[in-house]
């Protein structure tokens, strides 16, 4: 059976940087697209993140290592790192890591947008 490849793009929503994760979440001894990414904006200075789950199938530990390694990095740079929508069996993954304590999580893109101008 083949395996749906992971695919991340990004659009700007005013200050915020969405990064759509598409597939399996699960970067293994392959690249990490989803942190690399991140990186890469926040060298250009961006630092408010909504990273879009909705359409992510399967998280592995390397992936809720993936999500861990943006935030710090984002952190540093004293910015925000927020999810959208994950799936249940994600939400199940981030619950039991007690990820659902560290990362701000919204059902609704508008109301995650706004949350980054209350800061």
């Amino acid at each position: 059976m083949m395996r749906r490849p992971t695919k991340v793009i990004s659009r700007k929503a005013g200050p915020v940087r969405i990064v759509k994760v598409t597939g399996r979440l699960d970067p293994g001894d392959g690249p990490d697209l989803l942190c690399d990414m991140v990186q890469e904006f926040v060298a250009q200075d961006e630092i408010d993140f909504l990273i879009d789950l909705r359409s992510v199938t399967y998280i592995s530990s390397t992936g809720v290592g993936s999500l861990i390694k943006c935030y710090r990095s984002v952190l540093k740079k004293k910015g925000h790192v927020k999810l959208l929508s994950p799936s249940q069996s994600v939400m199940n993954i981030l619950s039991i890591s007690k990820l659902d304590g560290v990362f701000e999580i919204f059902s609704d893109e508008d109301e995650a947008l706004a949350s980054f101008d209350q800061k």
